[in-house]
């Protein structure tokens, strides 16, 4: 008998009996002195089979902090939300102004170098130091 409860823990630890040697196992595991690491494990094993399945459910405890919870997260949620097209709606205006200042560097350099190349007319006539030399007056 204790050949063969050894033959089928063999098997069984192996992963090749089937479930009526597996019973049979049992069965000569109760029947048989020794071998108590092997009864406590089945004995484990049927006691967790016994156990039923508690159903799950979530219980709220107290609902009026449940409600304010979820009141809260709405708010953050929507104050976040504000802060966040508020920094988008700063951001456009900044590079909007920015825009704005650059259009007006561009025009007064454009009438900057309107004024210059009239100025370079004027450069023809510097080599003349009077009036009288201008006008020829002598």
């Amino acid at each position: 008998m204790k050949a063969q409860i050894e033959n089928l823990l063999d098997k069984y630890w192996e992963g090749e009996t089937s479930l009526v040697e597996e019973k049979i196992l049992k069965q000569l595991l109760a029947a048989s002195e020794g071998f108590e690491s092997e009864k406590a494990f089945f004995l484990g094993i049927e006691e967790i089979t016994a156990l039923e399945e508690a159903p799950f459910s979530l219980q709220k405890k107290n609902p009026w902090i449940a409600n304010w919870m979820s009141i809260a997260a709405g708010v953050i949620l929507f104050l976040a939300s504000g802060l966040a097209i508020y920094q988008y709606e700063k951001e456009k205006a900044e590079r909007a102004a920015y825009q704005e200042v650059m259009q007006a560097f561009a025009l007064i350099n454009t009438h900057l170098e309107k004024g210059t190349n009239s100025m370079n007319v004027m450069e023809e006539f510097k080599h003349l130091n009077t009036t009288q030399e201008l006008f020829e007056t002598k």
